[in-house]
């Protein structure tokens, strides 16, 4: 797995730096403002883009062969503390969803069209929009505002909303493989399972005793076998998929993970290093990395992951000795 490359990486290899800018919606725009620290990465195979969504508001695509910058979607220093950084393509790539400010919280850009669509109105937006994840079997989105969750069409029509029976907010949202079901976690570090049809609760679980809100993030892995919950800078646990307690724990300090969409392989962003666990639980091999600082990650393919770099850039890195093969930096 290590010793292969794709045909792509092997034409394009070293760094890669953004030359050219194309306007495609009225909110791309020029800027002589670089982005702050990426929150969020994302990368779309069958339209070959990179994604990044900036703690400053902004959200870059990049196009992975030629690394030239295709979109800018929000102005500079448009963040709110009310919704979380976030840009994800939709599975068959043709949209891209992130989070905005303004008269929508959640905007979906059709990438063929060069549209965009408001998908969550400022009258749902009271607590602000933590996580949201695109469907496989067609084009909705879970969408975690504050205690609800939304399920919204690309097109902008809200299917359903439910309210949690608790007073914690939710920290991250993810369907299971099938979408029979989806998980949830809450900032009392609570992770629990619903019904996608009637949203009956099915397992929940409290992790750890917290004393004040603590972000926790939840990943299936590709077979739907295995499930993680990452407790911000703590521990990274192993979830029995049931019954959704803890079967392993993992020091990890870890801000970010994801899971290989081939093998049953871990990738966790901690402090100063890339953490490749080839088996949940087992001992993991350290991709170090040669700057300071933590962020998100995301896997390519079998063997390559992007990373956030600290020149507000994202890194392509080798998985197995975390060689640095390409770069996308935002304009400046």
């Amino acid at each position: 797995m290590c010793d292969h490359l794709t045909d792509t990486i092997l034409k394009m290899h070293g760094r890669w730096f953004a030359t050219v800018l194309v306007a495609m919606s009225l909110g791309s725009r020029l800027t002589a403002e670089a982005p702050q620290d990426a929150a969020a990465i994302d990368y779309d195979k069958s339209k070959g883009l990179v994604a990044a969504a900036y703690r400053g508001g902004q959200v870059v695509v990049w196009e992975f062969d030629s690394g030239r910058v295709r979109n800018i979607f929000n102005a500079p220093g448009s963040a709110t503390a009310w919704n979380s950084r976030i840009a994800r393509f939709s599975p068959d790539g043709r949209f891209i969803a992130y989070t905005a400010e303004g008269d929508a919280g959640l905007i979906a850009y059709n990438l063929d069209q060069d549209a965009s669509t408001p998908l969550v109105p400022r009258r749902l937006l009271y607590r602000g929009i933590s996580a949201f994840t695109w469907s496989r079997q067609e084009d909705t989105l879970l969408v975690a505002i504050g205690r609800d969750i939304a399920l919204v069409r690309a097109g902008g029509h809200i299917e359903w909303q439910r309210r949690l029976e608790t007073r914690s907010l939710i920290t991250d949202i993810v369907w299971h493989p099938t979408e029979k079901f989806y998980t949830v976690a809450t900032d009392d570090t609570t992770v629990s399972s619903y019904e996608s049809i009637g949203g009956q609760l099915m397992a929940s679980e409290t992790l750890e005793t917290a004393s004040r809100a603590t972000p926790v993030r939840v990943a299936w892995s590709r077979d739907g076998l295995s499930l993680v919950a990452n407790i911000r800078k703590g521990n990274l646990l192993v979830l029995d998929p049931e019954t959704l307690k803890p079967k392993r724990s993992l020091p990890c300090g870890c801000m970010d993970v994801d899971w290989n969409p081939i093998h049953r392989e871990l990738a966790a962003s901690g402090a100063q290093k890339i953490a490749v666990f080839s088996d949940p639980g087992a001992k993991g091999r350290d991709s170090q990395t040669p700057f300071d600082g933590v962020g998100p990650v995301r896997w390519v393919d079998d063997g390559h992951i992007l990373a956030a770099d600290p020149d507000s850039g994202v890194v392509l890195r080798d998985a197995c000795g975390a060689k640095i093969l390409r770069t996308f930096l935002p304009p400046k």
